[in-house]
């Protein structure tokens, strides 16, 4: 009679452990892809959010019906030039949309001065003296004699902010809802997130995969 030597203490002292092993570290490889995509989730949740553009006042950086990335930030995060989300309580009471949010180009920062002047946006940065003109490749006129000569010092907390297509933007330069010019502006803890530079540029694949 044929024996299985399978059934033998000796096979199962030499081989057993390795099946064993083996199975605990497939189940271990398991459980740590899991926690990889609850952390994931997780991180997901807390950093992003997905918007949507409604409106031009973005064009031609940003078209109405765009849809986007924004990630979270905290007022100290902020920097010239972001494209960033403010949050602006009752502007849709005035502006007639259905959201109390404005996408936005960043332009200053507390303690700065912004002027226009003859068809060119200035800066005086904080803490320094003379005015700088400010490089806009993303500034869209299609009149500049409808921008409105200004001069404005950014006062403690504040933004200022503009829309990228200036003559179709409700934004820093407007006191809403009468349309005039502001009287204060807008916090920047008022700043929900910002949009990226890479979420621009890759709006169109982004989109698919996440909207």
């Amino acid at each position: 009679m044929e024996r299985d030597l399978r059934d033998g203490e000796l096979y199962e002292a030499r081989f057993g452990w390795k099946e064993s092993r083996a199975t605990f570290w497939f189940y271990a490889v398991i459980v740590f892809l899991l926690c990889a995509v609850i952390l994931a989730r997780d991180y997901w949740v807390r950093t992003f959010s997905r918007v949507e553009v409604d409106g031009r006042s973005m064009e031609r950086t940003l078209q109405s019906g765009d849809k986007l990335l924004m990630r979270y930030v905290e007022a100290e995060e902020l920097q010239r030039g972001d494209v960033i989300v403010v949050y602006v309580g009752d502007y849709a009471e005035f502006a007639g949309t259905n959201t109390n949010y404005l996408i936005k180009r960043l332009i200053a920062i507390e303690g700065d001065k912004v002027k226009f002047d003859e068809g060119q946006l200035y800066i005086q940065y904080k803490n320094t003296f003379g005015w700088q003109l400010v490089d806009e490749p993303y500034a869209y006129y299609t009149d500049v004699s409808e921008y409105p000569e200004f001069e404005y010092k950014v006062g403690q907390g504040e933004i200022f902010f503009l829309g990228d297509n200036r003559n179709q933007s409700c934004d820093s330069r407007y006191n809403q809802p009468q349309g005039s010019r502001l009287e204060r502006l807008y916090k920047a803890e008022d700043v929900i997130g910002v949009v990226p530079d890479w979420a621009v540029q890759y709006r169109d694949i982004l989109e698919k995969i996440f909207f």
